[in-house]
């Protein structure tokens, strides 16, 4: 814990929680209560099993449903809100459906608090990453968010362009859960391939990648792609299906090189790296992925990770790591120490507090 500001009181917003499975949000969300314990949770949709019972998610705190934030904002005296994603911050604003008649995807008029927040006097903050209500076609420059919010973080550059004052931080990973161990030193090289399933994801090229290499490779499949299983003509893999995040940290323990083909769809565009990238880098997997947002804020291509272009294609990025393994594995060294420098929860939170005013 470390000193907050006095007479502030944070509250945070969140949809689907507490969910491990929602990465970087759980890890963000768990770490500024340790860093702030005095911190509100609410979320949209409280978590829960198949039987509506909450989810023993280890999360230490109770997380309020998000119909009892207003009560809340006055008996408990919140004086900030921090929200994360497009669609939660203009949702709250009442601002979701922008003049010029688009409706940013997430939108929902329920969760409109602006008269209590223009009542309190209230700080609000927000981090825009992809996803979220962000695509590449969302018009952000008329949501004119920082007419509402004192602080907005992003690593996307649409966002820290349109504004000016924006903060930039990365993506953040728990560095204390997805630990650094040895890899394997016995053949064969293990690679993963770990998504949710979407058009984006790139599954269909991995696959042609795959059924490229011989029995050198093994591949790790998690997520839910049981219907593109059929691409692969290549049998030496293991479908794992969804996976909570303990036994997928036990795979990315086991791997080598952790591939994302990731491009752009009709939805949007992955940030670089995703989620599950940066989980795997923190373990000490080789990051073996495309970037379609042209982001080399802290990874650089070729030094921390080798990148799939049109000049070099995933296939034979793979055949070269085999025929030179020892280099290609101080490439991974380089990503995962940077992984673990600049993308850890807390680092990340707690600049983010600091910029916040917060501590």
């Amino acid at each position: 814990m470390v000193d907050s500001t006095p007479g502030r009181r944070l509250a945070v917003i969140d949809s689907n929680f507490p969910w491990k499975q929602s990465g970087f949000r759980y890890w963000e969300n768990y770490e500024i209560y340790r860093q702030r314990p005095d911190t509100l949770f609410f979320a949209t949709k409280p978590y829960t099993d198949w039987r509506g019972y909450p989810v023993p998610d280890s999360f230490p705190v109770i997380v309020h449903p998000f119909s009892q934030l207003v009560d809340q904002i006055y008996s408990e005296k919140i004086t900030d809100i921090y929200c994360v994603f497009l669609s939660m911050a203009l949702n709250l604003i009442g601002k979701s459906c922008l003049p010029n008649g688009y409706t940013v995807l997430g939108s929902n008029s329920e969760l409109n608090i602006l008269p209590v927040i223009m009542d309190r006097q209230l700080k609000l903050h927000t981090t825009i990453y992809p996803g979220g209500g962000l695509t590449t076609t969302t018009p952000i420059e008329i949501s004119k968010l920082d007419s509402y919010y004192s602080t907005i973080f992003s690593n996307v550059q649409e966002v820290l362009k349109q504004y000016p004052g924006s903060v930039y931080v990365p993506g953040m990973i728990n560095s204390e859960f997805y630990s650094l161990l040895p890899k394997p030193k016995t053949p064969p090289i293990r690679l993963v391939f770990s998504a949710h399933q979407g058009v984006r994801k790139n599954f269909p090229h991995m696959a042609e990648a795959f059924n490229q290499l011989d029995e050198s490779f093994h591949l790790d499949i998690v997520g839910d792609w049981e219907n593109y299983l059929h691409l692969l003509t290549n049998n030496n893999f293991t479908f794992h299906g969804l996976l909570g995040p303990e036994k997928l940290r036990d795979i990315y323990h086991q791997a080598h090189v952790f591939i994302s083909c990731s491009t752009m769809d009709l939805s949007g565009m992955d940030g670089f790296p995703t989620t599950a990238a940066g989980d795997a880098m923190s373990t000490g997997c080789l990051l073996v992925s495309s970037n379609p947002r042209r982001d080399s804020f802290v990874l650089l291509s070729g030094v921390d990770y080798l990148e799939i272009n049109e000049t070099r294609r995933l296939v034979d990025i793979l055949w070269w790591i085999k025929d030179h393994f020892n280099e290609a594995m101080v490439i991974g060294g380089n990503g995962t120490s940077k992984i673990r420098s600049y993308y850890d929860s807390k680092v990340v939170v707690s600049r983010k507090l600091e910029v916040m005013g917060l501590i």
